[in-house]
């Protein structure tokens, strides 16, 4: 529990003092009311307490502190704490309507809901559903960043409450790197700018999810919508359209978009692209008079042969033979 991570991320707030800064000695009888008490005082309603259960210990002192920045609509929260129990989310009200992103930098965090139980120790990220209730414990001497999303703005798998990854994946090394340049510049930002960097961080984070859960089976569906719908719009206007583009414009990996035609569709990506290509040039086969070269280029096929092969082989007849027909 005394693992660190030697990556410093930022100070929030500057020199300003803690949103919350609070101090209970273990031996006291009434610590959790002393707590929860001076937590409401200094946190009023905009750092809500949850539900908090000390230890007994006949030495020393709990010690929680609390830095929060606003960025737009993005609450972000530098927190320590000593061993501390509780719950969060759900019927509790301590921010039910967000997604919840905790960066733990030493100590660890455990959270248990009726349906998952994850262990998030420094060097590690847990992104859970807020709305379902949790208890967690919190290990003495822990540090976190805790971002929290908009729920209604993030698309989260209705069955995944909570996914785990290593801070130093790529996607999550994104998501952070970003979290950190917007915190130190964003006093200086007009609001088209403020903008984009919520909605770069908004991309990032969907980014990290979509490569965590892309084996729900709520995940993989919404994705092949998405990349479908992706694809038919640009058959036509980009030569260039491949795997790469489409998994960029939908802020998932290559990899994640190939699992995602590999588990539920009957073609790869771009065997898909070309069949719909080869079913939209056959409807202008047969209702227009452009000839097998013009629709070769058209649909960005090499040249008119390859054309004719790749459509006998799709429909089981020559493109001359469509149109005679």
């Amino acid at each position: 529990m005394d693992s660190t991570v030697s990556t410093s991320l930022w100070r929030m707030g500057g020199a300003q003092r803690p949103a919350l800064d609070i101090a209970v000695p273990y031996a006291d009888e009434n610590r959790n009311h002393v707590l929860l008490s001076e937590w409401r005082r200094q946190g009023g309603e905009s750092l809500p307490a949850p539900p908090l259960t000390l230890p007994r210990h006949s030495e020393g002192a709990y010690r929680v502190r609390i830095r929060t920045q606003k960025l737009l609509d993005i609450p972000v929260e530098d927190q320590y704490s000593d061993a501390v129990a509780g719950s969060t989310g759900g019927t509790h009200g301590h921010h039910g309507d967000q997604i919840h992103t905790h960066i733990t930098l030493s100590g660890e965090w455990r959270f248990a809901s009726r349906n998952q139980q994850s262990r998030v120790g420094a060097g590690t990220l847990c992104v859970r559903r807020n709305d379902e209730p949790w208890d967690f414990e919190v290990a003495r001497g822990t540090r976190a960043f805790v971002l929290g999303l908009p729920a209604s703005a993030v698309r989260f798998p209705s069955n995944t409450f909570a996914v785990t990854a290593e801070q130093t994946s790529p996607a999550a090394r994104l998501l952070v790197a970003q979290l950190r340049l917007w915190a130190e510049v964003s006093d200086g930002l007009g609001p088209a700018a403020a903008t984009a960097a919520r909605d770069a961080t908004f991309q990032l984070f969907q980014g990290l999810v979509n490569d965590q859960v892309i084996d729900d089976a709520d995940f993989t569906p919404a994705l092949l919508r998405a990349a479908k719908e992706y694809i038919e719009d640009r058959l036509l206007d980009d030569p260039d359209l491949d795997a790469r583009a489409i998994a960029e414009a939908l802020h998932v990996s290559v990899r994640t978009l190939y699992r995602g035609f590999a588990q539920q569709a009957t073609s790869s990506v771009m065997g898909y692209v070309r069949e719909r290509r080869l079913e939209r040039a056959r409807v202008e086969l047969v209702s227009t008079r452009l000839t097998v070269s013009e629709l070769a280029a058209r649909w960005h096929f090499a040249d008119g042969s390859h054309f004719v092969k790749a459509y006998k082989k799709h429909f089981g007849e020559t493109p001359t033979a469509s149109r005679r027909g």
